[in-house]
């Protein structure tokens, strides 16, 4: 279409350079352009229809971006004396609790996030519609978002929102009201606002509906930021446009700026794999963090030996799921209490055990897990229901996630991630690396190109961090890219590695100095076959302070890091975890460690 230009889109967005008409000007625009939106709103696309509409109603409202967007944006709303400026190399989930706080000491910060990630809802649209997993990227993007006025929070919530966890109809209905602007969430946003946004969605469902795929788009638990990403991505054919929209109707800093690790080419997807020391090798990042049956290969066939009909809970790949058959267990005996009419003030042991060890999280179901929001008896955490021997409302409260696997199985991989912790792996960790999807039985590693905006950040920047976060699918996947390595060994200044409050499925049992040698490990490409790839920094080239929780769960060996080549190590204020097992930082404290890590330049 004539009408889709990227580059230009792009740069109405009021980047470098762009002169903007005079204040009259921008107001009469704005007036005639409410006016002809009054007259013809996008409306709602219907499956299969041509993504021509489509087209034309996202350019019409990019159009309008430079006069809808930049005046809403606030000033610097945490104004400091000094911002150092960082590169924090991060995941998509634990390093968004201290996001907020981090703001305080510094909004220059390029967030490099790693886009391999093929599990949850974000897999869906990635076996649709292929290219790069946008779920972190939208996380970490709402998580810098303004919250200072009424629009700002509501765009917040829009944007956060998921449909329904479990029922495929409902979430479809739900998306058709969103997209037909009937939704109670279109509430106090600004009508140029929603028309952007709502463009932007209708383009990503004409190509959901589009394309030709053996089984339908399932919007079942979809997140609606996901969905607007995802749909600028394909409209501007690039990442960097989408996320730079996406910041701004986000509203986020100016100078916080949210970078994909890797650059592909349109529609490219990429695997991560992992190499262990006993040989063996594991396929994809959620198999490698958190394994679960996988969703594609779900079948709801009985075995073949079996003559019984199948199960509520499908087939042998949802059998494999411990959580699953704890959880239907479960459900059923809190069924058969109700149907015995009998009060019964008992709780399985698993579920007790997975209490006390934190593993169930202190919120409300329906915050964390989406589905009910409350039990027929009124509990809203799984948590409360269960110290009250209440397992029937338990039950509902997690049937909610598990209903019908058979057909909705992308809640096995949150419930399990969840509540079931972590078994270890039969070998540690040796290495990880990059695999093609084109042929998922291939092992042979893929070198995709590390975003240039990356190695600029880090050419520029005053300073590196090292977020928390899962070690292997979060933080080393940035640092095995070829140039990090390189650019990261060159740069002064500090490099701040934050060590995780607890152990995970990939860490194991870990020491400090273990950890800080696997990120070296990483970024010297140490275990890559070819020789020619690696490189022989030392520690202090790449990490110059760890910073640790007191009481973590990873054993703090300071001399051992000392020799290594590690300056400094800062114990930070913690609070034991529930399950007592590692610490939560205390991030007040947290940043204020940073804050002298990164102190100002002297005069």
């Amino acid at each position: 279409s004539d009408l889709v230009h990227p580059p230009c889109a792009c740069g109405s967005l009021g980047r470098g350079g762009h002169a903007r008409e005079p204040s009259s000007v921008r107001a009469s625009s704005r007036r005639g352009a409410r006016a002809s939106r009054s007259r013809a709103p996008p409306r709602a696309a219907s499956d299969g229809e041509s993504s021509g509409s489509a087209n034309v109603a996202v350019s019409l409202a990019t159009a309008s971006l430079v006069d809808a967007i930049p005046d809403a944006i606030p000033a610097d709303r945490h104004p400091k004396p000094y911002e150092p400026k960082l590169v924090a190399f991060t995941g998509g989930t634990a390093f968004n609790g201290i996001i907020d706080e981090l703001l305080e000491l510094t909004s220059r910060v390029t967030h490099v996030i790693p886009v391999s990630d093929d599990g949850g809802s974000t897999a869906e649209i990635v076996r649709v519609l292929g290219g790069p997993a946008v779920g972190d990227l939208r996380s970490r993007c709402l998580r810098l978002s303004d919250e200072s006025t009424d629009e700002a929070r509501a765009v917040k919530a829009l944007l956060a929102h998921r449909l329904h966890a479990t029922d495929s109809a409902a979430a479809k209905a739900e998306w058709y009201r969103i997209q037909e602007g009937d939704h109670l969430l279109w509430a106090n946003i600004s009508e140029p606002y929603a028309d952007i946004i709502r463009s932007f969605l209708l383009y990503f469902h004409s190509q959901v509906s589009a394309a030709k795929t053996d089984v339908k788009f399932d919007f079942v638990n979809g997140s609606v930021g996901n969905f607007f990403f995802a749909g600028a991505r394909m409209f501007f054919r690039s990442m960097e446009a989408a996320i730079l929209l996406y910041s701004r109707i986000s509203r986020a800093p100016a100078e916080s700026v949210v970078v994909p690790n890797i650059v592909l080419d349109e529609n490219v997807r990429v695997a991560l794999g992992a190499e262990l020391r006993n040989g063996s090798t594991i396929r994809g990042q959620n198999e490698i963090s958190h394994p679960t049956p996988d969703p594609k290969s779900f079948s709801k066939a009985p075995n073949a030996s079996s003559s019984k009909k199948p199960s509520s809970l499908g087939g042998d790949l949802v059998k494999k799921s411990k959580t699953v058959a704890k959880a239907r267990e479960f459900i059923n005996q809190g069924k058969d209490v109700k149907k015995a009419g009998k009060a019964k003030a008992a709780s399985s042991t698993f579920w007790m055990e997975a209490i006390e060890r934190g593993a169930i999280p202190d919120v409300s179901a329906h915050e964390f897990w989406g589905g009910l929001e409350e039990s027929s008896a009124g509990h809203q955490r799984v948590r409360d229901a269960l110290k009250q021997g209440d397992i029937r409302s338990a039950g509902e409260l997690i049937n909610s996630r598990l209903y019908d696997l058979t057909t909705r199985p992308l809640s096995v991989w949150d419930i399990d991630k969840v509540v079931s912790g972590y078994e270890g792996l039969e070998s540690p960790i040796k290495r990880v690396f990059y695999l093609s999807t084109e042929d998922p039985t291939s092992l042979a590693p893929v070198y995709p190109k590390a975003n240039p905006a990356m190695l600029r950040g880090v050419a520029t920047c005053d300073g590196v961090v090292y977020g928390m976060g899962s070690l292997y699918t979060s933080i080393v996947p940035s640092l095995i890219l070829e140039g990090v390595g390189e650019a990261l060994a060159q740069k002064r200044g500090p490099k701040v590695l934050i060590l995780n409050g607890a152990q995970d499925r990939e860490t194991g049992g870990m020491s400090a100095s273990a950890y800080v040698a696997a990120v070296v490990d990483a970024l010297n490409r140490a275990y890559e076959p070819n020789q020619t790839r690696r490189l022989s920094h030392k520690c202090s080239d790449y990490v110059t302070v760890v910073i640790a929780p007191v009481g973590g769960g990873m054993p703090l060996d300071i001399e051992s890091l000392h020799a290594m080549g590690v300056e400094t190590v800062r114990e930070v204020d913690a609070k034991k975890n529930k399950s007592g097992t590692g610490a939560e930082y205390d991030v007040p404290a947290l940043i204020q460690a940073l804050r002298e890590c990164f102190p100002p330049p002297s005069v």
